[in-house]
């Protein structure tokens, strides 16, 4: 009887191990199926954005080549006739090339290889030349965008206060002395820092550099509650001296000549190309008689062309950037001046409370 009570109980231990076994080998062959899953995930997400990248970069370098063609036409004193694609066999898939992309920065679609792409040209020449203007544009223009394009809006005194400080640091930052204007700052500020760095005493070769600038806010830079920050409205490329109105955005002349955006909005989309430089001008004499000297006009020379695709809706999107001069009577093609190999930041940021004790 006691034989037979052990060989119970064994048999009985022997079926709880069997069943620890099994339950351990379950829960790693369902760990594992886990770990297959999310690698095969992940080789899909790369396989998709790998393909995406260079969708967009195919819908880049096309945009380019017909824009290189027409401006080549148009130095040679011929017309600009459309870019069309070379003829294809009957078996051959591919898409003909796009023809010319307008410089007028807005977003048009295109197909290669079977997926569709986006391409953005736009102008350098129709924004802001930071390195070539002076205090009273610079001046003007953050004044603009921190009081929301609204020219008669007064300002107080922190805001005042702010306005000197950057204004005064970003002329500091692209002069090429050492000598601290009121408000502004100089190495002895900038080497105080808990992150020490040397003022550039020289142009800026991105936008970006003004985040480095003494007084300069995410706000001021980015924009915010639908204000666009300097990024927008700035360019260290245009070395012109002034803005192409032909290719002007409606952020630009908000921050220039201190309007709302719905107004910024209608000049530009209802301007004569015709009229539009007299019309621009005459705004801007309103403002201040200095402004309408910074207007002018001009073709396309080195612009800002911006590529994205998505292939797995809207899961995988690319982009890619790039600041390309075009060929001219010194460069023979085209040259990069700035490559994005993927999308600059994009997003919304908080909104900033306004203090008391307004002056005008």
């Amino acid at each position: 009887m006691s034989e037979r009570r052990d060989r119970s109980n064994q048999r009985g231990v022997a079926l709880l191990l069997v069943l620890w076994i099994f339950m351990v080998l379950g829960v790693l062959a369902l760990d594992f199926g886990r770990y297959m899953r999310d690698d095969a995930q992940a080789a899909l997400n790369f396989s998709a954005e790998t393909r995406g990248y260079y969708v967009a970069l195919a819908g880049m370098n096309r945009a380019l080549f017909a824009a290189l063609e027409v401006r080549e036409q148009r130095l040679r004193g011929g017309a600009a006739a459309p870019v069309e694609a070379e003829d294809a066999d009957e078996e051959d898939d591919a898409v003909p090339l796009l023809a010319e992309t307008p410089v007028d920065g807005q977003w048009h679609r295109g197909e290669f290889a079977g997926a569709e792409y986006e391409v953005r040209m736009t102008d350098e020449g129709g924004r802001i030349p930071i390195n070539r203007v002076g205090r009273f544009v610079i001046e003007t223009v953050v004044r603009n965008l921190l009081t929301g394009g609204n020219r008669t809006k007064g300002m107080n005194r922190r805001a005042a206060t702010d306005l000197e400080t950057v204004v005064d640091s970003i002329l500091d930052w692209k002069d090429i002395d050492s000598l601290r204007r009121v408000r502004g700052a100089e190495n002895d500020y900038y080497l105080s820092l808990r992150q020490p760095y040397r003022a550039k005493n020289a142009f800026l070769d991105s936008p970006e550099e003004l985040l480095s600038v003494r007084g300069m806010t995410p706000e001021l830079f980015y924009g915010v509650d639908g204000m666009p920050g300097l990024r927008d409205v700035i360019s260290v490329h245009n070395r012109s001296g002034i803005v192409n109105v032909r290719a002007t955005t409606p952020a630009v002349v908000q921050a220039l000549l201190g309007m709302e955006e719905t107004r910024a909005k209608e000049i530009v989309e209802h301007c004569d190309p015709a009229t539009c430089l007299q019309s621009l001008r005459a705004e801007a004499l309103v403002i201040d008689p200095r402004l309408p000297d910074r207007l002018g006009e001009d073709e396309p020379h080195t612009i800002l062309v911006e590529a994205r695709a998505d292939v797995r809706e809207d899961r995988s999107r690319a982009t890619v950037a790039a600041v390309v001069e075009l060929a001219s009577d010194e460069i023979e093609g085209m040259r990069v001046l700035r490559w994005l190999d993927r999308a600059p930041w994009e997003g919304a940021l908080p909104t900033v409370p306004e203090a008391e004790d307004v002056v005008s």
